[in-house]
């Protein structure tokens, strides 16, 4: 019984679960289709809100390409009015500039007609005034023609006689030449010694055979050296020597160390003579190089540029008023250093500035203006310092000094230059004379090098023989002679020879 009741318990609490196992799903569905029902609407909700946000957008972009489409076609209205006002003004302008041409072409037309007509007057007044000058005269145009060429003739005549007066007034300076060379001569032995170690050097000969070999057959040999070299030697003057003249020391020193090499040599000849030139030139070079490394360990001055090691090495070889630029440099380096010193000055400054002060001498003779320019342009050149420049400047008072130092170097350049025996004035007259004649002749296109020689009494001149044929060089020596006179001062006359030479050098292989 108690076992009947159990199992009927179980089974109504299974009916019970099962019931609301039931209930509960029904519920769970029920809610499941409200919760898909409010889950359409809200889709259809959104989709519309969609739409009408879509339909808001799209009218937005329809309406701001109708505002842009407006602005363009806007600003093509603008710039076709632009574009038509300018065709209109272009308009306007041609045909303003068509009414000026067409006016200036028939003042033009006016211009050549009363040209035309003036020509037509002129001729005829020709016609008439030749008419009347034959009634006035009593000759025909053939008679007038050779009272002209007689008139000429005679012109021609006095031509000829004012040359032959000319010719015989250089005779009478020819016939006089060997007395003033002799009184020439015997000055230049008077001057000082310092024109004659400025302007001459000795070369000792072996033996006098050896002089012969220096002339050549007819005069060759010496002929070449002058013509190459520039300088004028001299072999009877003192017994066992020759003497070699030329106001430029650098010229002179080339042909020392020339001379000395065909000497040693014994082989002299033209060829010879331009080999052993070449050579020399070199070795001088590099004495040049030498001495200006020399110039500038004396100085204490070792910042310098290889460039301007060269330019101090050619001091050497250049004078001023009778003193060496050199000499003159240095003594005016240890002037200044002592200044400063004493001064409280930069004393290296000092030093390179008297150094570098006349540097612009050394090449007066190949560059246009004064060695100050000169000097100037070679500091800037080479990095030297502003104050080297101004220095360069103020010691001929072409400047103020802007600083000590190259007050310094004004002062030290009057001590060095004022002491007694320092310079001499006759030696830079004598070479500043014979440089500007130099000059005057080189001013020529047509010359290709010039020599004053004889102490200036003679320039020997090569001229380009490519330039200048036979003919010419008459008439280019007459030139050169007028110039000489109209440009220089010198004593007595001054002989101008042309020299043209044509080579033709060839190697056989």
């Amino acid at each position: 019984m108690t076992q009947n009741i159990e199992i009927a318990v179980i089974v109504v609490l299974a009916l019970g679960v099962v019931g609301t196992s039931i209930y509960f799903q029904q519920k769970i569905k029920k809610q499941q289709d409200e919760f898909s029902k409010k889950l359409e609407e809200e889709n259809k909700l959104a989709e519309k809100k969609e739409q009408e946000m879509a339909s808001s957008k799209a009218k937005e972009i329809i309406l701001d390409a109708k505002n842009r489409a407006f602005e363009i076609i806007k600003n093509s209205e603008k710039k076709e009015l632009e574009v038509k006002r300018l065709i209109t003004e272009n308009e306007k302008n041609i045909t303003h500039k068509q009414e000026i041409l067409n006016q200036k072409i028939l003042s033009i037309e006016q211009k050549e007609s009363s040209i035309e007509e003036t020509k037509k007057k002129i001729s005829k007044l020709r016609e008439e005034l030749a008419s009347k000058l034959e009634e006035v005269s009593s000759m025909s145009k053939e008679e007038a023609k050779k009272l002209l060429l007689e008139q000429i003739d005679k012109e021609l005549i006095d031509e000829k006689a004012k040359k032959i007066k000319d010719f015989e007034d250089d005779i009478k300076v020819r016939s006089d030449e060997i007395s003033k060379e002799i009184l020439m001569d015997t000055m230049e032995k008077t001057v000082s010694e310092y024109i004659g170690s400025a302007t001459t050097s000795m070369v000792d000969l072996p033996n006098d055979d050896i002089k012969g070999k220096i002339i050549g057959k007819e005069g060759r040999n010496i002929r070449a050296f002058e013509k190459i070299t520039g300088v004028d030697l001299i072999l009877d003057d003192v017994p066992g020597t020759i003497t070699i003249s030329c106001f430029d020391p650098l010229r002179r020193e080339v042909a020392i160390v020339a001379m000395k090499k065909l000497i040693e040599d014994k082989r002299i000849h033209p060829g010879k003579i331009e080999e052993m030139v070449k050579k020399a030139r070199e070795d001088v070079s590099r004495e040049i190089r030498k001495f200006g490394e020399k110039v500038a360990y004396d100085a204490g001055i070792n910042d310098l540029r290889p460039e301007l090691i060269s330019l101090l090495g050619r001091m050497k070889y250049r004078y001023s008023y009778g003193q060496n630029v050199a000499t003159h440099s240095l003594e005016m380096v240890q002037i200044a250093a002592n200044l400063a010193q004493s001064m409280g000055a930069n004393v290296y400054l000092a030093k390179k500035c008297a150094l570098f002060h006349d540097i612009g001498k050394v090449l007066t003779a190949e560059q246009e203006g004064s060695h100050v320019e000169i000097g100037a342009e070679i500091a800037r050149k080479y990095g030297l310092e502003d104050e080297v420049i101004n220095a360069i400047f103020a010691h001929h008072d072409m400047a103020e000094p802007t600083c000590i130092e190259s007050a310094i170097t004004k002062i030290a350049d009057k001590i060095s230059a004022s002491r007694p025996g320092a310079r001499n004035n006759s030696a830079e007259m004598y070479s500043t004379r014979i440089q500007k004649l130099e000059d005057t002749v080189k001013s020529f296109p047509e010359v290709e090098e010039a020599y004053a020689i004889y102490a200036g009494r003679e320039v020997r001149v090569i001229v380009k023989p490519e330039v200048v044929d036979d003919e010419r060089m008459k008439i280019l020596s007459y030139e050169i002679a007028k110039k000489v006179e109209k440009e220089n001062t010198y004593p007595g006359t001054v002989q101008i020879t042309l020299i043209r030479e044509t080579r033709s050098v060839v190697k056989a292989k």
